[in-house]
């Protein structure tokens, strides 16, 4: 992670955190102090509304230098988790213990589909011959899936490198508009 993006990541924190905090302490602000100098605030709603500009702001930013740093390797990390707790199954359900080849795993629609491939040589040249294939159990893969995310939350620093921004910069504005209706508590 660049300095440019742990910057923006640290004042999108900060903001989300602030008008969390602000909103659920009911916090009026009626004077500010700059400098020794206080400032009675004849308006409130001006400066709420500069903070969502300000995060507005943050978050735009952020996103921009999260997509500078390129493949974050988020769904990737769970994939492998997911063929990591797959293979053994696959290996037992066509009865061996190793391969010469690989078994590759396709999603159609939301059911995952295995098929072990073999290297078949002839002369110069080699190509891939499918010798099993069949659907992974929907309830397995569903476990194997989130299992993978599990993971990926729990013992990589990439959900809350990444991730952990974009959750509370949802839950800002969400809680502000649950609190604003009179859905989220008094």
């Amino acid at each position: 992670m660049n300095a440019d993006l742990l910057r923006q990541r640290r004042n999108l924190i900060l903001v989300c955190t602030a008008l969390i905090m602000f909103e659920f302490a009911k916090v009026s602000i009626a004077k500010v102090s700059i400098l020794g100098t206080e400032l009675v605030v004849g308006d409130a709603r001006v400066l709420q509304i500069f903070a969502w500009v300000v995060w507005g702001y943050f978050l735009l930013r952020y996103y921009q230098y999260l997509m500078l740093e390129g493949d974050l390797m988020l769904i990737s990390t769970a994939r492998g988790r997911f063929e990591s707790k797959a293979m053994p199954y696959v290996m037992k359900l066509i009865g061996k213990q190793s391969l010469t080849g690989k078994v590759n795993f396709t999603r159609k629609f939301i059911f995952w589909k295995y098929s072990v491939l073999q290297r078949v040589q002839t002369n110069k040249f080699g190509y891939d011959e499918e010798t099993h294939s069949g659907r992974v159990p929907f309830f397995r893969a569903i476990l194997w899936w989130a299992n993978g995310f599990l993971y990926l939350i729990l013992h990589t620093p990439k959900a809350t490198d990444h991730l952990l921004p974009f959750a509370l910069a949802v839950m800002a504005p969400a809680i502000a508009l649950l609190r604003h209706f009179s859905l989220l508590g008094a």
